[in-house]
């Protein structure tokens, strides 16, 4: 089953726009899991992250964020205020924790629950080292390359969950891989075999229960890579699902 979401109205600004935005997105994640369907909702902004979770109980739940930034800056660390570049720190309680609970679910996630792969862009350098004093598993990527333990870092959000939330920003690809995305493309990043291993080794060890794919851009895309990339990865989300669920 295919809905969309619209923002029902004029855009006024970005925060009270998602909020509109993401209590519908939470509506009807919310059905998709009252039906016993998976829900992956397909999106321009990583900002839609709070609207998924807050669409169901994620209390027991992980993230695998694949992105080439960390979207782990708060209002006191931004230097352009872009609300999308806080989103990891809303879902981890660091910031607009009250904008969040407007829109449904908003229990925050630990830090250590969050396993991010792929960060290649941070900005400014408050924000690395926030991260740097954070408990979340970090898997840098350069030159096309993990700089860390893929395995492991899921290995500790597993240790510390039961199902996960995985979230796919498709600026993590090399721009070669992936071209037709909103931010500007950030060369190293991950290939399309990469991330199917991510999911593969996700689904092994935690139940997948909700799927975002952010920031396509169709008007950067047109040979059609990137929606070339993310239609195998649905399709890949609907076999390692298919495998847990006859696996009980």
């Amino acid at each position: 089953m295919v809905a969309t979401v619209d923002r029902y109205g004029p855009f006024r600004d970005t925060a009270s726009t998602s909020a509109v935005v993401n209590r519908a997105v939470a509506a009807k994640v919310g059905a998709a899991h009252a039906a016993g369907r998976l829900p992956v909702v397909l999106t321009g902004s990583c900002v839609t992250s709070h609207g998924v979770l807050a669409g169901f109980d994620h209390s027991e739940c992980a993230a695998v964020w694949l992105d080439a930034h960390a979207d782990f800056n708060t209002a006191d660390t931004t230097v352009s205020g872009f609300f999308p570049g806080m989103a990891l720190a809303v879902i981890t309680g660091h910031c607009y924790g009250s904008y969040w609970a407007e829109i449904g679910n908003a229990v925050p996630l630990p830090e250590d629950a969050v396993a991010l792969f792929g960060v290649r862009a941070l900005s400014p350098e408050a924000e690395r080292e926030r991260l740097r004093r954070s408990a979340i598993h970090l898997v840098e990527w350069r030159d096309g390359r993990p700089q860390g333990n893929v395995g492991a870092a899921l290995a500790g959000v597993a240790a510390r969950a039961r199902g996960a939330y995985l979230h796919i920003d498709l600026d993590c690809f090399a721009p070669e891989t992936a071209p037709g995305v909103v931010d500007e493309p950030v060369p190293g990043g991950l290939s399309g075999d990469d991330a199917e291993a991510i999911i593969r080794a996700t689904a092994a060890v935690l139940q997948i229960r909700a799927v975002t794919l952010a920031t396509y851009n169709p008007a950067l895309d047109p040979d059609e890579r990137t929606l070339r990339l993310a239609l195998r990865l649905i399709q890949l989300l609907g076999e390692v699902t298919a495998t847990n669920s006859a696996g009980g």
